[in-house]
């Protein structure tokens, strides 16, 4: 790992996630051109890119079910299929419903494996340069949202968008370049079963908290998770040697301890602070992707031309791409604590929301798309880093699956909430509005959770030093 010949794996990696994130990024545009494509109202036209943001966040589990038996390789030609393929097929399609199973299941199949697969085969060739590796393919994400809604907006003016759909699937085999350098580090199951006689059997490491690294490397263990999650549900793989008796009760043993630390960790999700936490991100990402679903028929609606409609998405993907590199590096510095970052990211995307939906000026509609875009995208990628405090490196994997569960639930509302204000109520106004009344809601509850803590921490340093000062006497 580290070495000269992993960086082309990196850069690989990075050119996969940039045309992976392509169509992810531009599903405001796609909105309306699924809409006139098919000619049908805002919230049947909704339906395939939720289904996608859907399968997105529920189906990662799945490659890293099939991660334990395919090459990383094998994986990710099949993401890159599955991303190119059914949106060309998508341009014959003249169902909603075929749409929807193109577009909505089999492409957001192959978005879980560009979320999933890159970032372990980039964590896998990548130690301590891991925090830097895994802020390329951040950065190339972000870059990917500000670049893509334009070149798919061209594309829907100056072709039919049957058409363009086709040239889009086309871009989208551009992902098999980025499985040219896959293995330069072999796989540590490879190399454990190097030698079919024996097998080193290695203690499972002490169920404890660490310190957290950088908010980088963090954020990649969270997105190769779901490997780590379905591994932790599997049985470990036979040996050729027969288990003595003392050995099968070790074997007997460990398997209690992992029932029990499972029991622990499930216990540990109905707590408070990890609630709290995961319908923040539930509400973060709902918002955000209904904001970005929106965006330019919004711009539409009042006036804007197509680009000047796409340019409000462009401006929400620079602040995200801000917030991807300034909120980690403030969490790391300790300039702001979670809690206070939370607190003022839902303050603020709430002012910005209210803003959007009462003053129709252009420079400011670009600023609050910009301040909803940082605040958004930065609240989600905070919240994988509290939880990681939360939680130990056995733990976060389950942890996280529930919480993406948890958000890819919310999202199944987005259709009907979407197409009702806009068709129903004429205006995507009263949409924005309630945004803006949930997000001062949770701002609400952040700033109870900061006091709570700051009111515990002199209670906790009393008690501590009480603790501190009976164990002086009795030494």
């Amino acid at each position: 790992p580290d070495s000269r010949a992993c960086w082309p794996v990196a850069a690989c990696a990075a050119v996969y996630v940039f045309f992976g994130m392509m169509l992810a990024k531009s599903e405001s545009v796609l909105y309306v051109g699924f809409m006139d494509m098919l000619d049908v109202n805002r919230e049947d036209a909704s339906w395939p890119l939720t289904v996608a943001i859907i399968m997105s966040q529920l189906s990662c589990p799945l490659y890293g079910l099939l991660g334990l038996w395919l090459s990383d390789r094998i994986l990710l030609v099949t993401g890159a299929l599955l991303c190119a393929l059914p949106v060309m097929a998508c341009a014959l399609a003249n169902s909603l419903g075929l749409v929807i199973f193109l577009y909505g299941v089999l492409y957001g199949l192959g978005v879980a494996c560009e979320e999933l697969v890159p970032f372990t085969v980039v964590a896998r060739h990548f130690v301590r340069y891991r925090g830097t590796a895994m802020g390329l393919l951040f950065v190339v994400t972000a870059v990917s949202g500000f670049v893509s809604p334009l070149i798919v907006e061209a594309l829907r003016q100056a072709f039919a968008f049957r058409r363009a759909l086709l040239i889009l699937g086309a871009l989208e085999l551009s992902m098999l370049f980025g499985c040219i350098f896959v293995d330069r580090v072999p796989r540590s199951d490879d190399s454990a079963s190097g030698d079919g006689d024996s097998e080193v059997s290695i203690p499972p490491l002490p169920n404890i908290r660490r310190p957290r690294g950088s908010s980088f490397q963090t954020a990649s263990f969270a997105q190769s998770c779901s490997k780590s999650l379905v591994e932790s549900f599997t049985m470990p793989r036979p040996t050729t040697a027969v288990p003595q008796p003392h050995e099968a009760d070790s074997l007997l043993g460990r398997s209690g301890s992992l029932s029990a630390t499972l029991a622990r960790n499930l216990r540990s999700l109905a707590t408070v602070p990890y609630l709290h936490l995961a319908a923040s991100r539930a509400v973060s990402l709902f918002v955000l992707s209904s904001f970005l679903l929106t965006a330019v028929d919004f711009g539409s609606d009042n006036g804007l031309d197509g680009y000047e409609a796409v340019a409000l998405v462009t401006a929400s993907a620079v602040g995200d791409l801000v917030a991807r590199i300034g909120i980690g590096l403030i969490l790391d510095s300790k300039v702001l604590s979670g809690e206070v970052l939370m607190l003022w990211s839902f303050a603020i995307q709430a002012g910005s929301l209210a803003a959007m939906a009462v003053i129709k000026r252009y420079w400011v509609l670009m600023a609050s798309c910009f301040f909803t875009g940082l605040t958004g995208g930065g609240r989600i990628f905070a919240c994988t880093v509290m939880v990681a405090e939360l939680f130990d490196e056995r733990s976060l994997p389950l942890s996280l699956g529930v919480m993406n569960f948890i958000a890819g639930i919310a999202c199944l509302a987005r259709p009907p909430v979407v197409g009702y204000v806009r068709d129903a109520l004429g205006s995507y106004d009263p949409l924005y509005v309630a945004f803006a009344v949930v997000n001062a809601a949770f701002a609400v509850t952040w700033a109870v959770s900061l006091c709570y803590h700051k009111c515990r921490k002199p209670q906790e340093r009393k008690l501590n030093g009480f603790a501190g000062g009976n164990n002086h006497e009795r030494n």
